[in-house]
């Protein structure tokens, strides 16, 4: 289903689809997280019915090495799906993690957004502007905190490309 599809239903149609596609905690969810939520479990499932073609012509592989690589990649594919549907369902008001050119990473709210050229302006608490591509935003803050390796992102304790590790 399209979001747009989606956001024309109610609220609790949206919930009880959610938990059939067996989203967890659809009910505690407002409108637009559940929203959000079916998107990527939709594109989930999608994800694992191409998985199965691609096993069927793949026969020839071992079974044992075929699905550790199937599941390692599957794993950075789905976090890399999951932050851009994330992204690309982000609205104004929501606050996002993102890198700038330094390498640094601050936090900030969405004011505007174009979809079409796929860059935010984002405001910080201090009233600083930034215009930021999609590809730059970290994480998009759906619940009430920041995940621990974006924090110590955001507060300087590691660098980038150990955030996964601490």
């Amino acid at each position: 289903m399209t979001q747009k599809e989606l956001e024309s239903r109610k609220a609790k149609d949206l919930m009880k689809y959610a938990t059939s596609l067996g989203v967890k905690g659809a009910w505690k969810m407002r409108k637009a997280e559940v929203i959000e939520a079916i998107l990527r479990a939709e594109s989930s499932d999608q994800k694992i019915e191409s998985a199965t073609d691609e096993e069927k012509i793949d026969n020839d592989k071992s079974e044992v090495s075929e699905s550790k690589v199937e599941k390692t990649s599957e794993v950075a594919y789905d976090a890399e799906h999951k932050m851009k549907a994330y992204t690309e369902t982000a609205t104004i008001g929501m606050l996002v993690a993102f890198k700038l050119p330094d390498g640094k990473v601050k936090s900030a709210k969405i004011v505007k957004k174009s979809t079409k050229n796929r860059k935010f302006m984002v405001e910080t608490e201090y009233n600083q502007q930034y215009l930021v591509s999609f590809e730059d935003i970290l994480w998009v803050r759906t619940g009430s905190r920041w995940p621990k390796g974006i924090y110590r992102l955001l507060k300087g304790q590691v660098e980038n490309g150990e955030a996964g590790k601490a």
